[in-house]
């Protein structure tokens, strides 16, 4: 995951670093997180449940805080008026699943998801 997720993240944190500044940056992401932190646990629950995994998990909170930086990272591209990688994750997000890999080179290739 860290191989495809780490250069688009330094990559964007450059451009908005430079666009936006690191305040707005934190802003964005503190605001990000206050919004969906609770519906994230909900449906992180019912995934849980659903799939039985009560004994399987010990990940919950990296987990969490993975979807919480991805789409505070398609929020600063929408931000910067840019469709990266983090809006590509976003719509993912949106279709109901939890990517966590990526087989091939962004943009080819394909999300691997739960």
């Amino acid at each position: 995951m860290l191989k495809t997720w780490e250069p688009h993240i330094c990559s964007l944190e450059n451009i908005a670093v430079k666009r936006i500044g690191d305040e707005q940056i934190d802003n964005i992401f503190s605001a990000i997180s206050s919004e969906i932190g609770d519906a994230i646990w909900r449906e992180w629950n019912n995934f849980i449940t659903r799939w039985h995994l009560e004994e399987e998990m010990g990940l919950d909170n990296e987990m969490l805080d993975m979807v919480k930086r991805d789409v505070s990272w398609a929020c600063i591209e929408k931000t910067l008026n840019v469709h990266g990688f983090f809006s590509t994750l976003l719509e993912i997000y949106k279709d109901g699943y939890f990517p966590c890999a990526w087989i091939g080179d962004y943009p080819n290739g394909q999300a691997v998801v739960l």
